[in-house]
């Protein structure tokens, strides 16, 4: 039976989403030296299947790549034909951070966190927040193109598929001269 080498396929799955993870504004840009740096991966327990392009770390998952700290319950990758096509990280809540090319440090967290590769789309729900240095923005979901730098943000839907409910928050400081 072949097994394949778990240390360096699954980092090389990651690599599409860990840098992208914290781009929520155009202005926002990720540590370069990070991408150069290996993915280590720490978790209860990994199942792998190369023929279904799915992988699922489950248990107090964490990654780290240089500055960039990724930490959930469990964290899936959807890539068939070793295409990874979606990442969706679960947990109470899913937290991550990095450091930005300006030195500032940008912070996220989240019930759930997807990443949408083809559309580069990033989608974090339940009591979703995103900050920078002292800005935060907050709301029960919060979808951003990586692509296009658009946010939309906004209340979830109840559980009768009625109206949404909760609000979206910001807070910014003014940038000092």
């Amino acid at each position: 039976m072949y097994m394949p080498n778990i240390r360096r396929l699954h980092p090389r799955l990651l690599q599409p989403v860990l840098l992208t993870l914290l781009m929520y504004s155009p202005a926002l840009y990720a540590l370069t030296e990070d991408s150069k740096q290996p993915v280590k991966i720490d978790a209860s327990s990994v199942t792998f299947n190369k023929a279904k392009g799915y992988a699922v770390y489950e248990g107090g998952v964490s990654i780290v790549q240089g500055t960039l700290k990724i930490k959930a319950h469990k964290i899936e990758i959807f890539a068939p034909s070793n295409q990874i096509i979606k990442i969706e990280a679960t947990g109470s809540p899913v937290s991550f951070e990095q450091k930005m090319d300006d030195g500032k440090y940008a912070k996220g967290k989240a019930n759930r966190v997807s990443y949408l590769i083809k559309e580069k789309k990033l989608i974090l729900a339940g009591n979703a927040t995103l900050s920078q240095d002292k800005d935060t923005f907050s709301s029960p979901y919060i979808q951003y193109s990586t692509r296009t730098g658009e946010l939309k943000a906004g209340g979830a839907k109840n559980t009768t598929g009625g109206k949404t409910t909760g609000r979206v928050k910001a807070i910014f400081y003014p940038a000092q001269e």
